[in-house]
């Protein structure tokens, strides 16, 4: 796992060390589930965590959900939680890791370097017997300055449309079979089911066990050589909102494959824009 993943005693090891840590509670919860992420952390979460909104941190100018952020826009919103270019970053959540993989997708997007996720989520850390609190942080403003030299890890429309149509790299869908067959509802209201033509359907449950970890290294390897697919070749991932796809791309990263991108308006464009859709 390129060692990404902290177990929750390294994680209470390096907040008692004297390193510059800051913690970020990236839960999320899609919205037909009815839970508010913002209100499960303001009833607990880490010490001094911070509370990492993907839903906000986003571009606001669009009216799709978890498009991209400008660099101007995630170097504010991380100035305002703290973030120095210095610090540490340790990344949890209380959903089933698809928002951790999101908050480290976007860090490693604008070139922060420390950056780890806590193996588990919450749920591990409490089954530990680590301490939670309600109090929410006072928090200094950082530094963090953002660089921008992996714009090739996001994959535009334009770009997308052209990718299936010749067919050039594997498209990996991370949502359920059910959205993908066409015969499943989508959690977004008006948004038809389906899938973009030439893509595969590679749901994000199937790569996290129930303790809420990735699965292994050489299980993932072995589900995509059932694919046909290699672990160093090209693909692309999408899925509802740009979310579950970055657990794909952590996966390929544990594998050694750094230069996995992902569709930035995934599925929430690709219908909304009546792009050709396929159904099984």
């Amino acid at each position: 796992m390129n060692n990404i993943f902290l177990s929750p005693l390294e994680v209470n090891n390096l907040i008692k060390s004297k390193e510059s840590i800051v913690i970020f509670d990236a839960s999320y919860f899609l919205p037909n589930t009815g839970i508010n992420a913002i209100v499960e952390y303001n009833k607990e979460h880490i010490k001094n965590a911070r509370f990492f909104d993907i839903d906000k941190i986003s571009d606001a100018k669009v009216n799709l959900p978890h498009m991209f952020p400008s660099k101007t826009v995630f170097e504010n919103k991380m100035q305002l939680l703290g973030l120095n270019n210095e610090d540490i970053v340790i990344i949890y959540d209380n959903s089933p890791l698809l928002s951790s993989a999101r908050c480290w997708f976007l860090l490693r997007y604008y070139g922060h370097k420390q950056i780890f996720i806590l193996s588990g989520g919450l749920k591990s850390w409490k089954q530990n017997k680590f301490g939670v609190t309600n109090v929410i942080p006072n928090i200094t403003p950082g530094n963090f300055k953002g660089t921008e030299n992996n714009k090739n890890l996001v994959i535009k429309i334009n770009e997308m449309n052209e990718i299936s149509k010749k067919r050039l790299f594997p498209i990996l869908d991370a949502r359920s079979f059910e959205r993908f067959s066409g015969a499943g509802e989508e959690p977004r209201p008006n948004l038809e089911s389906g899938h973009i033509p030439n893509s595969l359907n590679l749901p994000a449950s199937r790569l996290i066990d129930q303790n809420g970890n990735l699965i292994s290294d050489d299980d993932f390897e072995k589900i995509i050589n059932n694919f046909n697919l290699k672990k160093n070749q090209k693909v692309i991932t999408t899925c509802g909102s740009g979310v579950s796809a970055c657990v794909v791309a952590l996966s390929y990263f544990g594998l050694g494959n750094e230069d996995v991108p992902i569709y930035d308006g995934s599925w929430s464009e690709w219908a909304s824009k009546k792009m050709p859709i396929n159904k099984l």
